[in-house]
């Protein structure tokens, strides 16, 4: 995403991702869509992490450039911290950028709701109505966000296919509870569903890939019932090791979208 005084810090001892939100004025959420593929579990002292400070963030070892060099940093590298410089160049236009990062959020969403509802499922936690309600809100955002390039028509159909992957999802996720080696229609419906989102978005936009598209749902879909299988087993560290693939996963099928929507 375009930031005008992108970070590059390197993590000391006794950092973690919410601190560090705290610290720069982020939110954890931003801090894994500029940094792919890290683990907010296991951070790694002097490893390096791209950090966008939020508004009202002051670096207090601030210092002044040297006069007739403009061209270097603005900001000392003490305690970690050195400005990155030309990332004040946008690589896309502010359009591109504002849907870009409005489907990585969607998306990063929906996989996080999902598995706070599903896990108040299984566990029978009075809140599951509060979590299943969040799911359809959000998935309501993700529509809205493609309801700026489709008819109504189109949307319509959509949204019918959207939902129904919601009720299948439900009904997977019952068959696991009552039986670990559940495969019935529900789970044959589930992929089938996803074949039918991405022979739909490709005739949408011609941009889109049908095979690669579907491979990225079934991928997601796949991941999705293995948490759901290790969560019930007990395994959680198998759990939220493949959640945070899950998130790598989601960032490049929201970049794939976007591409697609921005090329009509």
């Amino acid at each position: 995403m375009y930031c005008q005084n992108r970070i590059s810090y390197r993590v000391q001892e006794g950092d973690s991702l919410y601190k560090l939100a705290k610290q720069f004025h982020t939110t954890v959420t931003e801090l894994i869509l500029l940094n792919s593929g890290v683990n907010p579990y296991n951070l790694q002292t002097g490893m390096r992490l791209t950090i966008c400070p939020g508004e009202g963030y002051v670096d207090e070892n601030e210092s002044k450039p040297s006069e007739g060099n403009t061209n270097k940093p603005t900001k000392t590298p003490v305690g970690g911290i050195v400005i990155i410089p030309g990332t004040t160049t946008q690589p896309e236009n502010n359009m591109g950028v504002d849907l870009r990062q409005r489907m990585r959020m969607a998306w990063l969403n929906h996989i996080t709701l999902v598995k706070f509802y599903l896990i108040s499922f299984f566990e029978n936690l009075s809140g599951q109505n509060a979590w299943k309600d969040a799911v359809y809100k959000n998935a309501e955002e993700i529509l809205a966000i493609f309801a700026q390039y489709y008819p109504a028509s189109a949307m319509q159909r959509f949204r019918k296919l959207f939902m129904e992957h919601l009720r299948l999802t439900d009904e997977v996720a019952a068959g696991l509870k009552a039986d670990p080696a559940f495969s019935g229609a529900a789970m044959e419906n589930w992929y089938i569903n996803a074949e039918e989102i991405a022979s739909f978005l490709s005739r949408q936009t011609p941009a889109y890939n049908e095979t690669e598209l579907r491979k990225m749902f079934y991928d997601h879909l796949d991941m999705e019932r293995q948490q759901m299988e290790a969560y019930l087993d007990g395994d959680y560290e198998t759990d939220i090791e493949i959640y945070l693939r899950s998130q790598q996963n989601m960032i490049e099928l929201a970049d794939f979208l976007t591409s697609g929507l921005l090329a009509r």
